[in-house]
């Protein structure tokens, strides 16, 4: 990729992981990759992300060999989709390989953050600092 956002994803029904623990890992390698790139996941309950991570917080960057990373999240009892996969932000090159999407035990963590719920009406119409 030269420039611009890529990414290869797949999505999926929860039904089969609804209050489970799930991980996808992946062995990662990259080359001259000018901003970041990650494996990312993310959990849906209808059109709510619930659960996400793309590890933004531990990004790859450059050049680097096969090392294996991973992205665990929960999959609440009331979610409806799962998606996953990789992505490329700017230039660079990124390989997967030994893709992995598995359920794990809860003594395994998390490694994602769950989005602020939104709220319930506008705040500091006048854009005053707190």
């Amino acid at each position: 990729m030269t420039g611009g956002f890529g990414t290869l994803m797949q999505s999926f029904d929860a039904k089969n992981y609804l209050g489970k623990r799930v991980r996808f890992s992946a062995a990662v390698k990259t080359e001259d990759v000018q901003s970041w790139a990650a494996l990312w996941m993310r959990v849906d309950k209808g059109s709510q992300t619930v659960e996400f991570d793309n590890m933004q917080d531990r990004p790859l960057k450059g050049t680097a060999g096969w090392k294996k990373y991973d992205v665990v999240l929960d999959v609440p009892q009331d979610a409806t989709s799962v998606f996953w996969g990789v992505l490329l932000d700017s230039a660079g090159e990124v390989w997967l390989s030994d893709v992995k999407f598995e359920v794990v035990g809860t003594d395994e963590p998390t490694t994602g953050i769950r989005p602020k719920p939104l709220r319930s009406g506008p705040v500091n119409l006048d854009f005053q600092q707190p």
